[in-house]
């Protein structure tokens, strides 16, 4: 069987090396053979620095202090131990989260000093249709897709580290606006100006969709299309457009990301988008199994040729629903899924599940041809 069976793990869902390295067995046991595992929360480390400072969650909480392993390192190990893929998963535009700013005295320093620094505390932040630029807060902080020295930033990162560690992917998530009412900070307010000067039929939301796109094609081709074997994907919003009129927000209206168009326009390998909402203690109301496949099939009608492998959520009250979609996206001719994540399934204790029904037989990543 060729299939792709990608599984999420969040920088929440280990600690020490004995967390990552059993946490690998019980991926490979249950049957997946891809690993999204996350290097880069808010401009920090859960690897070796290059460019940003060690993740304080690695060390009590404190922001650059080196906690004596590499979680990276680790996980790429454990997986190739077991003959399954990892890809590196970095997360785009948030640069901070908390109330309070991180210290100003690491090693490398933290990107929010640097921005700061070099273009005053408040503008390269997003900022809101009011004018209200976002504060430090209980959730991310984000840079705006409009300064160049972000781009550069995350573009340098993935460099980094498809070159100094043996990975076999590069995964890419909040790639995307924060919102609709974002971003009129005055890089964005500048250089739309600046391009609606040259084509004055554009649209703010168009530009802004460029901005995004334009980060995604220069990680492929500043990054990664170097680099043999190694594949670029991005988790992406659940609904591309609200064909059906569900009343959910859309990833190319609303985030001002046009993951289709990567699709077609082959500036990604492959993408997984989350087909997942909604309150699963109530029942689960993810997307319906019905709207699960609408969707789905949306994005397959639209992959260009390359791989979409829809994102399934573990956190159903019941195996049955995890189950049903896998089937829904196999009937579909899907190249495979990927499953969020590696803690639920911990919670849940669907591991067995898993490699006893869905993934009892072995699976291939499935490869791509149009890669050199």
């Amino acid at each position: 069987m060729t299939e792709a069976r990608a599984l999420w793990v969040t920088r929440w869902d280990y600690t020490t090396i004995t967390d990552v390295q059993g946490l690998v067995d019980r991926a490979a046991s249950a049957g997946f053979n891809t690993l999204l595992f996350q290097v880069r929360g808010n401009a920090d480390a859960f690897y070796t620095p290059g460019l940003e400072p060690w993740a304080g969650r690695l060390s009590g909480g404190t922001l650059g202090k080196d906690p004596g392993w590499d979680p990276l390192a680790v996980a790429i190990e454990a997986a190739h131990d077991h003959g399954m893929a990892l890809h590196a998963w970095i997360n785009v535009y948030p640069v901070w989260i908390g109330q309070t700013a991180p210290p100003t005295d690491t090693t490398p320093a933290h990107l929010f000093w640097t921005l700061s620094y070099s273009h005053t505390w408040d503008d390269w932040r997003v900022v809101d249709h009011e004018g209200v630029t976002m504060t430090l807060r209980k959730g991310y902080v984000w840079a705006t897709p409009a300064l160049t020295d972000v781009v550069d930033r995350v573009v340098s990162v993935t460099r980094d580290v498809v070159t100094r560690y043996d990975v076999d992917g590069v995964h890419l998530d909040l790639v995307r606006y924060p919102g609709p009412d974002y971003s009129y900070d005055p890089f964005s307010n500048a250089g739309f100006e600046a391009a609606r000067a040259k084509d004055e039929g554009l649209s703010r939301a168009e530009w802004q969709r460029q901005q995004v796109t334009g980060l995604v094609q220069r990680v492929y081709g500043e990054a990664v299309l170097s680099q043999s074997g190694v594949r670029l994907s991005a988790a992406v919003w659940p609904i591309y457009k609200d064909h059906w009129n569900w009343g959910y927000k859309a990833g190319y209206s609303d985030f001002y990301q046009d993951s289709q168009g990567w699709m077609e326009s082959g500036a990604v390998d492959a993408i997984m988008p989350m087909l997942y909402t909604g309150v699963f203690s109530s029942e689960p109301s993810a997307l319906t199994p019905t709207q699960f496949s609408l969707v789905a099939s949306d994005f397959l009608a639209h992959d260009g040729g390359r791989h979409v492998l829809p994102g399934i959520s573990a956190e159903h009250l019941d195996f049955s629903g995890v189950a049903e979609r896998i089937a829904i996206a196999r009937e579909l001719g899907s190249p495979g899924h990927a499953i969020f994540s590696a803690g639920i399934l911990d919670d849940k204790g669907y591991w067995d599940d898993l490699a006893a029904g869905p993934y009892a037989a072995e699976a291939t990543i499935p490869p791509m041809p149009w890669r050199p």
